[in-house]
């Protein structure tokens, strides 16, 4: 039996053009601060939507088993995601709506309250001019959690759409500026310190992958060394390493080079 390839690292799906930095910065982010990832994978592509999961998680947690996530979400699993005992999982699907639709139903359906917990949710697809079975995101959301109103009601907010590929352009559009005060309240982040530190991990990661560091355990041990320093002048943020060296990416304390990329 042939042996199961290994997934890729957050820097290798830039690489590769299955999204970009900007958004993989965002997902970093957030897969940090505990949020779930879900992915959203065409019929019979839930492999692939498998290792993506495994691969960003892993990159980011490197502690996280990751081995039982590449498997579509049981009813059991989809509880075990919405209640934070779960860091993400598959959903054979072509859309947000989609993934609502078949967590929602079945013998054990989530609750429409327990469907906002989904974290972020990443829709694959083929898009045009691309060569054919090759899958990009081509939508990613941020599903907001329950709210409650200033008397406790529960408020049911609508998701955001954090990105989308445009195939005219090429290119994907960022929309998630529009999110990030609530993104940053929810990690206990101000929200100026938020976006400054999404810059440094988006120019970092996409350092990475124009000089090709894409292997996991390399990807993994830059994450690690990651560290910024909120409380600057004017709520900046400094990029700061272990040793309160910049850039902010460096190589882990057992990795033996000297700085990372640019």
């Amino acid at each position: 039996m042939p042996e199961k390839p290994d997934a890729p690292s957050l820097v290798a799906v830039i690489a590769q053009g299955v999204l970009d930095a900007e958004l993989a910065a965002l997902i970093w982010l957030l897969v940090e601060g505990h949020v779930p990832l879900v992915v959203a994978a065409p019929a019979g592509r839930a492999g692939a939507g498998g290792q993506l999961v495994a691969g960003v998680i892993g990159s980011i947690r490197a502690g996280e088993n990751v081995e039982g996530l590449a498997a579509p979400l049981t009813a059991a699993g989809a509880s075990s995601l919405i209640r934070g005992r779960r860091a993400g999982g598959v959903v054979e699907a072509g859309s947000l709506g989609e993934v609502r639709e078949r967590l929602g139903s079945g013998p054990l359906p989530l609750t429409p309250d327990q469907l906002t917990f989904l974290g972020c949710v990443l829709v694959l697809g083929e898009s045009a001019g691309a060569r054919r079975g090759r899958l990009r995101v081509t939508a990613a959301h941020y599903v907001r959690p329950l709210a409650r109103d200033a008397h406790g009601h529960s408020q049911r907010l609508d998701p955001a759409v954090l990105a989308t590929w445009d195939d005219r352009l090429g290119r994907y559009e960022h929309f998630a500026w529009g999110v990030l005060p609530e993104i940053a309240a929810r990690l206990g982040r101000r929200a100026g310190d938020l976006e400054a530190d999404l810059h440094h991990r988006r120019d970092d990661l996409a350092g990475l992958a124009k000089a090709g560091v894409t292997k996991l355990d390399e990807v993994q041990r830059l994450i690690a060394g990651y560290q910024v320093r909120y409380g600057g002048a004017h709520g900046s943020s400094a990029p700061v390493d272990l040793h309160g060296h910049d850039p902010t990416m460096v190589p882990g304390p057992d990795d033996g080079h000297g700085q990372g990329p640019n």
